[in-house]
Formats: structure tokens, C-alpha cells, sequence
């Protein structure tokens, strides 16, 4: 699911985006820009307060897109169209920083290390979340067996995220320490 979450967004890129949505995809870009300035370290901050900080944001947001992901039934929709818009802002970001350059950076984000690791929370809990739609429809209810797998699934989905957004936050806190 990891692997195809990645192939889904590589083909995503180099789609177009649909003019209709094009106005809604800026705003967020616009909101995810203005969020990024509160990432800056505060002068004398020390390193790993910088990280914890912008860690603890990028969680806080990923979070919410393990738990829609998770959740039977619109875990199916939400997951994919997760992709589709962080995919989209990525494109029209990296597209007004980079011009030209825009598919290398964009693209740069799927060599990242972070990138998978979240990819392989969200597709530990989209999976559980599928199962569990599946148990509920054919039987109108969820096996304890079950609920304790999704419960534990949850867990360690919650884990890989706090070691994504700590490896992304160091990344982004270097880069920032660098051009200050």
C-alpha cells in the first residue's frame, strides 16, 4: 500500500491541475506558507527545541490525516483525496518557488525519508480502517480480535508518524539554520 501510495502520487504530479480547483488548492498553499514562517528558530533557540517545536506541528497535521484515514468507510475516500490535494499544493508551491524547476523539487519530496515513513502510517491505518468497513457491512459488526489489531495498528501508526515528523523537523531546521 506504501509503494502504491508513492506511484499514485509520482502520477499525480504530472497531472494537471483541474482549473476548478485551482482557486481553493492556492488558498491553501497561501495558509501553508504563512504556517511555515512560525517554523523559523527564534534566535538562541537551541537546536532540539526547534525540532520538538516544528515536529509537534507537522504531527499535529499528520495526525488528522491518520485518524480520517482510519476511519471505516470514509478512510476510502479520505485517504486518496489526502494525496490528491497535498499532491496538488505541493505542485503549485514548488511550481511559484521554482518555475521551471518545479518537477525536480517536487519530485525531491518523494526521496526523502519522511515521505515514506508517513506514507507507511497512513497505510497501516487505511488498511485497518478498510477491514474494519469490511467486518461491519458483511456482519454489521467488528470482531474484539479486531478492534484490539486496530487499536495496536493505531498505536505503532502513531509511533512511525512521531519518527517522520522528528526527521522531517531536523531537515527543515537545518535548512532553516543554514540560510539564517
Amino acid at each position: 500500500m506504501t509503494l502504491a501510495s508513492a506511484g499514485y502520487i509520482a502520477y499525480l504530479v504530472h497531472l494537471e491541475v483541474p482549473p476548478i480547483l485551482r482557486p481553493t488548492l492556492e488558498a491553501v498553499a497561501e495558509v501553508l506558507t504563512r504556517s511555515a514562517s512560525s517554523m523559523v528558530p527564534a534566535r538562541g533557540e537551541p537546536t532540539w527545541a526547534s525540532v520538538l517545536r516544528v515536529a509537534s506541528l507537522i504531527l499535529a497535521n499528520n495526525v488528522r490525516v491518520e485518524l480520517l484515514s482510519a476511519a471505516p468507510f470514509l478512510g476510502a475516500l479520505a485517504y486518496p483525496a489526502s494525496l490528491t490535494v497535498t499532491t496538488w499544493v505541493l505542485k503549485l508551491l514548488a511550481t511559484a518557488r521554482f518555475g521551471e524547476g518545479w518537477l525536480e523539487a517536487a519530485t525531491g519530496v518523494l526521496r526523502m525519508p519522511h515521505t515514506y515513513l508517513e506514507l507507511l502510517a497512513y497505510s497501516i491505518v487505511f488498511v485497518e480502517g478498510c477491514v474494519t468497513a469490511y467486518h461491519l457491512a458483511r456482519r454489521g459488526d467488528v470482531p474484539e480480535s479486531h478492534v484490539r489489531r486496530f487499536a495496536v495498528s493505531l498505536l505503532i501508526s502513531l509511533a512511525v508518524l512521531t519518527v517522520a515528523a522528528l526527521v522531517e523537523a531536523y531537515g527543515i531546521v537545518l535548512q532553516l539554520q543554514t540560510y539564517q
